[in-house]
């Protein structure tokens, strides 16, 4: 039963394509093992194996995090790597704590499914409990190839890489600070985004990015007003909230490229607003030299959509100190058809739970995404495996759940106190959201490519106040090129 409960209706958002993978801090954590066994190398008959068994299921659900340059704590690439880890393991996935994905099962379909089976963690399980034998390596599969291009990117070789002439000091008090980065752009023809893609520089302070288009390229005033590279943005400044996102990123999500004939504007004369929130919890101080890649629409491709964000939220929190279970929900009636592409939802260290639920003009409600058990570790975007048709006047409803009790471990302030919505991970926050396009949008536009040059391997630099506000070419930059093996 709720102790409180607050509606709103959703106001929209001025967003390119929402990814929803933010505010995110590490990844979730996984136990050492007590001891490290030995273990029987050779298969038996009928016997659970990690070369016929388990070897499969860490291939698909796993070695996405789990593998060499990626933020799984270890690799699980191997028997060798993985061996010592099996009772970990085994706690893990019986808890369903890993692999991370809160979707539950009667969330609408989703790519990239990481839900093991019943029958997935009773083998997983039982392996570890009979002392992990390693089987036949003939049974073992196929190795997955995971695509990976110049630079460490996932998607595909990048058009544009970004980065600051500068690393940003990040001091050892820092706790929760949001900072804005002006990044001067002005191309002087309409750009297509099919995707983004970050790459923080330094994974023990980068607590998310937002990537905010600033069609009028008011944050090189607001970052030529501080002496120290970028400006504090905490506050949420009203020319913030005007501002188009984008793109959201936190670690462990990967936004896909958008399908063929769909696309993200970017407006001529457009420069662009990188805001990244640093959270040190290193007890040092330390510096950050993070960058990002613009993949765009190519000229031999037509972009027919544009590809929009809606966020689906409570905007006036109250959740009261003590309460274990304050409700909060939201509504947004498309007063259009559209199609929708993906889902997720966000909270703060309070969150307990949330879904998304649609209800169409006649006929039953879907369930889009329920996260019964959410953790603020993981900001993940759920792209559905088919997009969802929405006639006008569907209504998505969100329903969250907020813990503000002492006995919520994961509660910031203890003993709890009455908590309203803020950027500050000690505030709250509680929204839902979709990607979609208007069915009725025929655009029939060739998409064009930057003009302004770039260097080696498509880098360009921007510039912080102490310089000249202009691109500078890479070779101006040999150390950093060396650093990033351009």
């Amino acid at each position: 039963m709720s102790h409180s409960r607050h509606s709103h209706k959703s106001r929209p958002v001025p967003a390119g394509l929402l990814a929803l993978a933010l505010l995110s801090a590490a990844s979730g954590p996984v136990l050492a093992p007590s001891s490290p066994l030995l273990a029987a190398s050779t298969d038996t008959a009928g016997a659970i194996t990690y070369t016929k068994h388990i070897a499969p299921t860490l291939q698909q659900r796993c070695l996405g995090c789990h593998r060499q340059g990626q933020i799984g704590p270890m690799p699980l690439t191997s028997y060798s790597e993985v061996r010592p880890w099996a009772k970990s393991i085994a706690r893990q996935v019986a808890a369903r704590k890993m692999p991370p994905w809160f979707a539950h099962p009667d969330s609408r379909p989703m790519k990239g499914d990481l839900n093991l089976s019943q029958d997935e963690i009773d083998q997983v399980v039982a392996w570890a409990e009979a002392g992990a034998p390693e089987g036949n390596p003939a049974d073992l599969p196929r190795p997955r190839i995971f695509p990976s291009y110049e630079g460490g990117w996932q998607l595909k070789k990048p058009d544009l890489v970004l980065q600051p002439l500068a690393a940003a000091a990040v001091g050892k008090e820092v706790d929760d600070e949001y900072r804005c980065f002006s990044v001067p752009f002005a191309e002087d023809r309409e750009l297509w985004l099919k995707a983004v893609e970050f790459q923080p520089g330094n994974s023990q302070v980068v607590h998310h990015f937002i990537l905010f288009g600033d069609p009028q390229r008011i944050g090189s005033a607001l970052d030529s007003a501080t002496t120290e590279p970028g400006w504090e943005c905490g506050s949420m400044d009203s020319e913030l909230v005007r501002m188009p996102i984008l793109q959201m990123w936190a670690p462990g999500n990967v936004t896909p490229l958008s399908p063929r004939g769909i696309g993200r504007r970017l407006a001529a004369g457009s420069d662009l607003m990188l805001q990244i929130h640093y959270h040190n919890t290193s007890g040092e101080d330390q510096t950050d030299l993070s960058h990002f890649a613009l993949h765009l629409a190519q000229p031999d491709e037509t972009i027919d959509k544009e590809i929009r964000g809606q966020l689906v939220s409570a905007w006036q929190l109250q959740i009261a100190a003590g309460d274990p279970n304050s409700e909060h929900q939201a509504t947004y009636t498309t007063p259009v058809n559209i199609t929708v592409y993906s889902t997720g939802v966000h909270m703060h260290y309070r969150g307990k739970n949330m879904g998304l639920w649609a209800t169409p003009p006649s006929g039953p409600r879907e369930t889009l995404i329920w996260v019964p058990n959410y953790d603020f570790n993981w900001q993940l975007t759920y792209e559905f495996q088919e997009p969802m048709r929405a006639l006008a006047g569907t209504t998505f409803q969100m329903i969250s759940h907020h813990d503000n009790s002492a006995n919520n471990p994961f509660n910031p302030a203890i003993p709890p106190v009455d908590v309203k919505w803020g950027l500050a991970t000690s505030d709250e926050m509680s929204f839902s959201g979709i990607t979609y396009t208007v069915d009725s949008e025929h655009l029939g536009i060739t998409p064009q490519l930057p003009s302004q040059p770039q260097g080696p391997g498509g880098l360009r630099a921007f510039a912080l106040p102490s310089d000249t506000g202009s691109w500078e070419p890479v070779e101006s930059l040999e150390p950093r090129e060396q650093e990033l093996d351009l």
